[in-house]
């Protein structure tokens, strides 16, 4: 790709021009999503204890899962100027047990960085000012840090699913990749991941309904960002790989 830059502006007008064109299947694919999904629900009953209850949630756990996984090679292929086929939703299980990995590790953090954030901050909730001002002070950091740090990993690993989902790397490889095509781009990513929860909230404000257009554009916008970090990650190798056989050239001209 040639002249690439990361532009929010490039990224919400493109998102827009495959609304135009895939939106209304996009939609209603995921408004059908939603009706069965509520079914489920319907039909499970309110009886946690139930055969009825386990089974039926179970299910809906599987579709949300799996329309996860689809829906997201429909944006891919898409962009990637093919029609969208619901034979994706078949062909994209073969990917489901390194997704599942990958959610299962992310989750995994985020247990970890949340137990400890928990404890800092009831440590700094149950200690009497009488005992020690800086101990709640100390939980109060601690627990300040945790969540900016949880962010930033969470912003770095972002792309990991999608990149589970265009390849066929595995599930360390993913996340080794989205942290390279992100760094640099923290605060970038913010300001666009930003601007998408404020699509959705506008989404909400127009009858509800809107919502259901605002989330497949956000989803086409996270993931036109995806191809851009990674068609900049890659020119900037090339780049590199550019410079240092110059170098070497040089140096063996000079010798």
């Amino acid at each position: 790709m040639e002249n690439v830059s990361f532009s929010q502006s490039m990224m919400f007008r493109k998102s827009w021009d495959f609304m135009k064109k895939q939106g209304v299947t996009m939609v209603g694919l995921y408004l059908a999503f939603m009706v069965v999904s509520l079914f489920l629900s319907l039909v499970s009953g309110e009886n946690v204890t139930s055969g009825r209850y386990i089974l039926g949630n179970l299910l809906a756990a599987i579709l949300s899962w799996g329309f996860g996984m689809g829906f997201g090679k429909l944006i891919l292929n898409i962009l990637d100027g093919m029609e969208p086929k619901m034979s994706v939703f078949l062909s994209i299980w073969s990917r489901a047990w390194t997704y599942l990995k990958l959610e299962i590790l992310i989750l995994s953090v985020i247990v970890v960085l949340g137990l400890i954030a928990f404890i800092a901050a009831d440590f700094a909730i149950k200690t009497p000012p009488a005992i020690s001002l800086f101990i709640p002070l100390l939980g109060y950091l601690i627990l300040a840090g945790l969540s900016i740090l949880l962010c930033w990993i969470m912003i770095r690993i972002s792309f990991a699913g999608i990149i589970i989902l265009d390849t066929e790397l595995g599930c360390r490889a993913a996340l080794k990749r989205s942290w390279y095509i992100t760094k640099g781009y923290e605060w970038k990513l913010i300001l666009l991941y930003l601007s998408i929860l404020l699509l959705n909230v506008l989404g909400v404000l127009a009858l509800v309904i809107g919502v259901f257009f605002t989330i497949v554009m956000s989803s086409f916008i996270s993931t036109i960002a995806y191809r851009v970090l990674w068609a900049l990650y890659r020119e900037n190798e090339n780049l590199k790989t550019e410079v240092s056989v110059m170098n070497h050239d040089n140096k063996e001209f000079g010798e």
